[in-house]
């Protein structure tokens, strides 16, 4: 039996600074997938080179109560937050940050890609953190892509790579708090492959670009695909000329009262004014930037 598809969303186009990205979740139809509450989809831009500059602060912000997590499929990212933490990604790579217990930080192209230029593509996710985490310290993991595990998959079909979670016996070195996954599946042309589905686990698929059959149906361009619970598998098929990207991810349900406000993801209204009270005390510090080489 294949999964039957509950819900395909092609997302709310928005800006973030000078960057157009399409919105996906929440959306009207739901407001999670397993612990993943937010996603944006920064759409290919090329940049052109320019002499590279230092963050200015003016586009950093608080979080508390969630994980960030920006994944690269190309360009090249820079992290600073005020807990003191300081990071550079190339593609393939990813940027996590637990805000915990309440942390600005900011994310831009790092000096080399602002001298360079390029095309500049990534998502972003926020997990929610069970309550139990929402009140630690705060943490920082900059993941290259050779720390990835890939997974060659049979009759050279693709590769799958294990980005949060475990797949196969491989496992991401990305923290979690929950039962959690996200897998990047490059799948070759008029290739298919088969994810089984697990019991008391939630499942959506992203597809970026180049459309393929999921399950039958095509789907692509920026598309988000939020699926039931009662099927065994999602099977793809790449009919295209080019190797196909399709994002997976999903978890346990979580089952603790979700209430989000702007940049802050809590249990109760009490915490998101908590939440802002702390932010706008100067509670969650200050970033220090780096001075940019000449």
């Amino acid at each position: 039996m294949k999964e039957a598809t509950t819900i395909h969303y092609g997302g709310i186009q928005s800006t973030v600074g000078d960057l157009l990205v399409n919105r996906l979740l929440p959306n009207r139809y739901t407001d999670a997938v397993g612990p993943f509450v937010f996603l944006d989809h920064l759409y290919p831009t090329r940049q052109k080179p320019q002499k590279p500059h230092a963050p200015t602060g003016k586009f950093a912000h608080p979080h508390r109560g969630i994980a960030t997590f920006t994944y690269l499929f190309s360009g090249s990212l820079e992290h600073y937050d005020s807990s003191g933490h300081h990071g550079i990604v190339e593609a393939g790579g990813a940027q996590w940050m637990k805000a915990g217990n309440g942390v600005i930080h900011d994310e831009n192209p790092s000096p080399k890609f602002q001298a360079e230029g390029g095309v500049l593509h990534a998502l972003q996710f926020w997990v929610n953190l069970p309550a139990k985490n929402k009140a630690e310290t705060p943490d920082y993991l900059a993941v290259q892509a050779e720390d990835v595990p890939e997974i060659e998959l049979a009759d050279g079909a693709g590769v799958l790579r294990v980005i949060i979670g475990t797949y196969e016996g491989r496992t991401s070195p990305i923290k979690t708090f929950s039962r959690q996954f996200i897998y990047h599946l490059r799948l070759q042309p008029q290739a298919s492959f088969t994810l089984p589905v697990e019991a008391n686990t939630e499942y959506a698929a992203f597809v970026p670009g180049e459309k393929v059959l999921l399950n039958g149906s095509l789907h692509g361009q920026s598309e988000l695909l939020v699926f039931g619970t009662d099927e065994t598998a999602l099977t793809i098929t790449n009919e295209s000329t080019e190797i196909a990207d399709v994002i997976f991810f999903g978890g346990e349900p979580y089952t603790e009262p979700i209430v989000a406000q702007g940049p802050f993801v809590m249990n109760s209204h009490l915490e998101i004014a908590e939440a802002y009270r702390d932010f706008f005390k100067g509670k969650y510090g200050q970033i220090q930037y780096e001075p940019v080489a000449s």
